[in-house]
This record gives structure tokens, C-alpha cells and sequence, in this order.
């Protein structure tokens, strides 16, 4: 367009963006949900039907007065776009507790289907999927509010996938299982035919992003979980729920020497398996120790545990974890984490005590971030008289992240590592706002405490109300 035309679109007052052409504009409306591209067509008469172009539907049954009036949108949307060559992404988000309004006799067969089918859209589900699946679909995000009927076998087998997200779906048994370009795959409290069939579908050649979640009282789930991959890089397990009440898992196999991430939570201690983890993995546990430690049978499972992670850099333990692993120091000291640089851990008041036998593991350490549960004003802090080989010679920062209140437990741990470490640079910590005593209290201990490093940089973050997140520097 020549830059006259130009001037006179802006002189008549029409906006910039609608002189993109279509496929610009198909585009942008393909970053946002469906529902705010469709609002765009009242913008003009060039945006009318622009969103009907696009290669996405990303649809909420909140978006509409009952389920009936969403499903009749998919289905129209589908028949509507049938030229277009390619859906990129199907994204359907179900909720149960939207209302079905009264259906009349001139509704549709689809219509009439959901009362023959307790007015459940799984019945149009499948054919919507196989749709996108023909279709060349690349992102398909499924999430269903209670267990739904079984998903098309073409699920299997779509060579264009590259993000598959499904909740409470049924995956029936298949020998056929072939994805080569899915790099995505979020599951959570699925119905899978077998053990073996989940092994299967997880097992994709180029994975690198996989979340399997069992959580709930689902009465169906796996008992094993098995993953071995080479291409993987992240790894979520969230395994929660009533062990009485469904069938758990009782084993879980890791094998991916390539993984950055790896995440596990679970509340029932499941056997695990972890082989050829990399040391420069990250990993986050918040595992519960659903076992006697006190029998010796018992720790050897929780020592194999922490030892089949011993060659990680960077860690984060839940405070469920610290709990059990202060219960096993009461017998023995953990493994030994000889690479391990990087630790964050959650602590409760009454396991606080326990930080240098923890430290004791660490002895290359050179972070720490401690987060401090449920202390009290009257809880005095009793720590190791030894010190760990991290703050005699590694252990450069340390920071304290729940705001500081003044109580004695908390002065005593920073008296601790002021005091011990010999190579610190850093100690950070956070106040409360609004407490200006307090604070000059606590600055007045910090200045009289013997410091172990002359270079050591005190840094007291206030973080809201009074000095407006302004860092004070007490330099020693």
C-alpha cells in the first residue's frame, strides 16, 4: 500500500492493526482463546470473519450458558472450517457444574444425544478429536471433570502431535503406539488399559516434557510407572491420593540420563528406581516417608532413596521430606551429596536443630536457602557444636527466606552461620514490615556477632510498608 493510502486510513481514524493482511492477523487471533477472537468480529466489517481462519479452537464450557450450547459451537466451528486444511491446536476445558438448560423438541439429534447420554458430551467428544487428528492437529489439550469414555485409537498414531495434554480420560489397549514428533505430554488421573500400555505411550522417540499426576480417589489407575526415555529433559510425578481407596502405584522406574528437571511428590512413599540421573539435573522432592525408620529394613529403602540422587547439583526438599529425613538422622547420617552446589530446604521449628547434621551431607555446598515453618517465641535452638566441611571451605551464600521475626530460634541460626563460615560472602535475610524496633533490634545483635569471613555481606531485605522493599547492607 503506498504510504498516501496509508495517511488516509489513519485520517479516516482506522487502526493500524487492520491493515495487516489476513494471515497476520489469523495469527495474532491464534494466540488468544477462541472466545475473545470471536469478540474481535465486532470490531469491523474486515474483522467479521477473520476468526473463523483460524487454525484454533481453545473453548471453556464457562464460555457458555449450558454444555449443549458449547458442544453445538464445536460442531458448527468444525463443519464450518472443513476447507481449511489444518487445526494447529484443540484445546476443550469441561466443567461439571454448569447448568443443561431445558432442550425443546426442534433441538438437533446432537441435542437429543446428551439427555440419552445423561448429558455427558463424550458422545460427541471422539468426533471431534478425530477431526483435529485428520486435520493435522499439533497441540491437543483434553480436560474432562470426571472419567470420560474412551479416546479414538487415532490418538495413537498422529504423526503431527506435538503437545498432548489429557485429564481424566480412558486409554484403551493398543500394540499400535507411534508419535515421532510429540515433545509434550501432561497426564493427569487417566484410566490406562495397562501398565504396559503407559510404558508405551510415554515411550515417544523425541519426549522432552512429561507430567503424569494421580491424585484424587480415582478407583482405577497404574501400579507401575515406567519411564525410560533418552530424549526426556523434564519430569513431573505427582502421586497423592487414599491408598485404601484406589489402586496405587507401588513402583516407579526412572531411566533418563538427559533429564534437567525432575520433580516428585508423593504422600505415600513409592518405590522408586532412579538410574543414570545426570548430575546437573535439578531436582524437587517433597516425598512422604510412609515408612517405619525407626526398623532398619525400613531406612535402607530411604538410604537407597537419597542415594540414588546423590549425584545432583541442585536440590529443593519440601518440609514433608525434612520431617523424614531428621527422623533417619536420629540413627544414621543421609548419603553422602558430593556434587550437590545448590539447596533449598523447608524446615519445621522442631528440625531446625538439625540443619549441620544435614549440611554434614553436603560438603561442596556453596548455596543454601533455608525456609523456617511454625517457629515460636520460646523454642530455644540447640545446634551441632561440630561444623560441616561445607562452611569451612565451600558455602558462599546463604539466604534465610521466611521474613525474620526476631525470635530467638532465628538469631541463633544466623549467629550460627555468621560465626562458621569461613568463605561466606553473602547472608541474606528478610524482616517483617512495619516493625522499625524490632528491625533495630535484630541490626544491633547482627553488628555484635563474631564473624567468621571479614568479607561476609549482610544483606536484610525489608519487603513491604516501611522502606518500601529498600535492602539494608551491613558490611563486616
Amino acid at each position: 500500500m503506498s504510504e498516501r493510502g496509508v495517511a488516509c486510513r489513519r485520517r479516516t481514524g482506522e487502526d493500524m492493526i487492520s491493515l495487516l493482511p489476513d494471515h497476520l492477523l489469523c495469527q495474532i487471533l491464534s494466540d488468544v482463546p477462541t472466545k475473545t477472537a470471536v469478540v474481535t468480529s465486532v470490531l469491523s466489517t474486515r474483522w467479521r470473519t477473520i476468526w473463523l481462519s483460524t487454525p484454533v479452537l481453545d473453548l471453556h464450557t464457562h464460555d457458555f450458558p449450558n454444555v449443549t450450547a458449547f458442544a453445538s459451537f464445536i460442531t458448527w466451528f468444525l463443519e464450518l472450517s472443513k476447507g481449511s486444511s489444518c487445526l494447529h491446536k484443540l484445546k476443550l476445558a469441561l466443567v461439571s457444574e454448569r447448568p443443561i438448560q431445558d432442550i425443546s423438541s426442534e433441538s438437533s439429534s446432537w441435542d437429543l444425544a446428551f439427555v440419552r447420554g445423561h448429558l455427558e458430551p463424550y458422545y460427541f467428544m471422539t468426533q471431534w478429536i478425530d477431526n483435529a487428528i485428520t486435520r493435522k492437529v499439533k497441540h491437543l489439550d483434553i480436560l474432562y471433570p470426571w472419567i470420560f469414555g474412551m479416546m479414538p485409537l487415532s490418538i495413537y498414531t498422529c504423526v503431527t502431535l506435538v503437545s498432548l495434554k489429557i485429564q481424566n480420560v480412558s486409554l484403551a489397549d493398543t500394540e499400535n503406539v507411534s508419535l515421532p514428533r510429540l515433545k509434550t505430554m501432561h497426564l493427569e488421573n487417566n484410566i490406562y488399559a495397562t501398565d504396559a500400555l503407559l510404558e508405551k505411550f510415554v515411550s515417544c522417540p523425541v519426549l522432552e516434557d512429561l507430567t503424569v499426576v494421580r491424585k484424587g480417589d480415582t478407583v482405577y489407575d497404574f501400579e507401575v510407572l515406567r519411564v525410560r526415555s533418552q530424549s526426556l529433559k523434564s519430569l513431573v510425578v505427582v502421586l497423592i491420593g487414599r491408598e485404601w481407596w484406589y489402586k496405587a502405584c507401588r513402583v516407579a522406574v526412572i531411566d533418563a540420563p538427559g533429564l534437567k528437571y525432575l520433580s516428585l511428590k508423593d504422600s505415600k512413599f513409592t518405590s522408586y528406581v532412579i538410574s543414570s540421573l545426570s548430575s546437573s539435573a535439578k531436582v524437587d522432592i517433597d516425598v512422604s516417608f510412609d515408612v517405619d525408620i525407626d526398623l532398619a529394613t525400613d531406612r535402607s529403602v530411604v538410604r537407597s532413596f537419597f542415594t540414588m540422587l546423590s549425584s545432583v547439583r541442585n536440590m529443593t526438599i519440601s518440609q514433608t521430606t525434612s520431617e523424614g529425613i531428621c527422623v533417619f538422622l536420629k540413627h544414621e547420617p543421609l548419603p553422602q551429596f558430593p556434587y550437590l552446589i545448590r539447596l533449598h530446604a523447608v524446615l519445621y521449628n522442631a528440625d531446625l536443630g538439625n540443619s549441620p547434621n544435614i549440611l554434614e551431607s553436603c560438603p561442596n555446598l556453596k548455596s543454601l536457602v533455608l525456609e523456617l515453618s511454625n517457629l515460636k517465641e520460646e523454642e530455644l535452638l540447640i545446634l551441632s557444636s561440630s561444623v560441616p566441611k561445607c562452611l569451612r571451605s565451600s558455602l558462599e551464600y546463604v539466604e534465610i527466606k521466611t521474613p525474620i521475626r526476631g525470635v530467638v530460634s532465628e538469631i541463633e541460626l544466623v549467629k550460627y552461620f555468621l560465626e562458621n563460615s569461613a568463605v561466606i560472602k553473602k547472608l541474606k535475610m528478610c524482616l517483617r514490615s512495619g516493625r522499625m524496633n524490632e528491625e533495630s533490634n535484630i541490626f544491633v545483635q547482627l553488628l555484635k556477632f563474631r564473624r567468621c569471613s571479614p568479607s561476609c555481606e549482610v544483606v536484610v531485605e525489608e519487603l513491604e510498608d516501611t522502606f518500601q522493599g529498600l535492602d539494608f547492607l551491613l558490611w563486616f
